[in-house]
């Protein structure tokens, strides 16, 4: 038990020991679209929760909430996916080194540009980056009302773990817990 503590806490706290891998803004094509994909920053957090509110209504991310994530560079990645300049979506992780898995905390992109592929596109850049850190598992909750989304995480190797009751904040909507196992 204390050795995979001690893994965890160098894991954590030691950036060096972290592999990184390249995500400066490069190009990419989704769909046969061409889009920029890059780390967020703190200048895009605004960008972010805009996102969230074209989505819900209300955004469930405080611009404080995003702010605290982004400065935990060494279990934190989140990438934004940009057309002509303007941010259409983002994915945010942590990576959980006790259980070996990289959690999507959170992934929105904006309603216009949904159904494109982009989801899928940064939902597998994860995927590639939890095999890079050499992770088990991808997990995340997702709305129980949110069929489409479901749907898409089952078609990414998502399986349905157990329902969390009451999970949301803002409706008290129950959330179904979903894993993806990186080891087949």
């Amino acid at each position: 038990m204390f050795e995979k503590f001690k893994e965890w806490f160098v894991n954590t706290t030691n950036p060096n020991k972290r592999p990184i891998l390249d995500f400066t803004r490069r190009v990419v094509m989704v769909s046969g679209h061409q889009y920029v994909v890059r780390m967020a920053s703190e200048p895009d957090i605004q960008s972010l929760v805009e996102i969230e509110e074209k989505i819900y209504g209300k955004a469930p991310w405080s611009y404080a909430a995003f702010r605290i994530e982004l400065q935990r560079p060494c279990d934190r990645l989140y990438l934004v996916i940009e057309d002509d300049q303007r941010i259409v979506g983002f994915i945010g992780t942590a990576v959980d080194w006790y259980h070996y898995d990289l959690h999507i905390t959170n992934i929105g992109i904006t309603p216009s540009y949904q159904n494109k592929g982009i989801g899928t596109y940064l939902i597998l850049t994860a995927k590639n980056y939890a095999r890079h850190l050499k992770l088990h598992s991808m997990s995340l909750e997702v709305r129980v009302n949110n069929i489409s989304a479901r749907r898409l995480y089952e078609n990414l190797g998502f399986c349905n773990q157990h329902i969390k009751p009451r999970y949301y904040l803002d409706n008290h909507e129950d959330a179904v817990d979903m894993q993806a196992n990186l080891l087949r």
